[in-house]
């Protein structure tokens, strides 16, 4: 375990923050801002294929701190998980090919005929246990991401980091981690305690701000800039960084307002926001701490 304050922390734009924007156009004015890292989305990627992307990347120098996002399994069988689990091998593919040291693993919601949140951590872990030697081939890490309660019946049934530390407790933590999402986890009492005992099993961590009302109907597109909401990230990331994560921090916004914006000004504002209230608002509490 390592102490605060031993590495800086670094930006990841997180492609969604720019969804309505071509991967090329997000890539190079990343590249402009000084950003030395992205987070793809497999969909951009397969749009202008692999190797346009390798020739991009390494064109602008970013490095690919994750690639998001494949799952949703908790609530299939038969036929239909089979998909879904070929689907997670193809991002793997992917992932491997573009140099992204982890693939976003969504864990899926609740099936109608079965609203036992036990029984679809079971078949989580079934198609995990499937999953994992094909991970550990591709060298690229699945890391479950825990999702806000909110979205317990659609998208994800692992809603907290313990649950999630619990699902994959016996796989090999460099095949299998965790991404923490602060949008998605900081409102857990026992977020800091949590997260130490995640340790190693860090794989990322994204950020976000949260604030109310939510938008409707889609309650997810309601993330704001890191400052424009109440989530207070200083704490949140140094308990991560207590607990050995050194990597780059990824903002994930899903927000229709912030889409409609110039690309230029969202990546402006991402940075802005992200040096103000992740990486300042962490230097200024660390250097109080003893």
């Amino acid at each position: 375990m390592t102490h605060v304050g031993t590495d800086p922390v670094e930006l990841s734009l997180n492609q969604a923050t720019t969804r309505p924007y071509p991967l090329t156009k997000t890539a190079e004015e990343a590249m402009r801002a000084g950003i030395r890292h992205i987070g793809l989305w497999i969909e951009p990627v397969e749009a202008i294929g692999i190797a346009r992307t390798q020739q991009l990347l390494n064109d602008t120098g970013l490095s690919v701190s994750s690639v998001c996002r494949t799952g949703f399994l908790a609530d299939k069988e038969g036929a239909e998980l089979r998909s879904a689990l070929d689907g997670v091998k193809r991002a793997l593919d992917l992932s491997r090919e573009v140099g992204s040291p982890m693939l976003t693993l969504i864990a899926g919601g609740l099936p109608a005929h079965d609203r036992s949140i036990q029984h679809a951590e079971v078949r989580l872990r079934a198609a995990i246990e499937e999953l994992e030697p094909y991970a550990r081939d591709a060298g690229v890490r699945l890391a479950l991401e825990p999702l806000h309660p909110l979205f317990v019946g659609t998208r994800s049934i692992v809603t907290t980091i313990a649950q999630a530390l619990r699902i994959i407790a016996d796989f090999p933590e460099d095949t299998v981690g965790l991404l923490i999402d602060a949008y998605a986890t900081s409102w857990d009492s026992r977020f800091h305690d949590d997260v130490l005992a995640a340790g190693p099993r860090i794989a990322g961590y994204q950020v976000s701000d949260f604030a109310l009302p939510l938008p409707g109907p889609e309650n997810m597109n309601g993330r704001l800039f890191p400052g424009d909401g109440d989530i207070d990230f200083a704490p949140l990331t140094a308990s991560i960084r207590r607990a050995g994560y050194t990597g780059p921090i990824e903002v994930e916004i899903f927000n229709d307002d912030i889409w409609k914006l110039p690309l230029e000004t969202i990546i402006d504002r991402t940075v802005a926001g992200f040096n103000r209230c992740v990486s300042e608002s962490l230097n200024e509490l660390e250097r109080q701490s003893p």
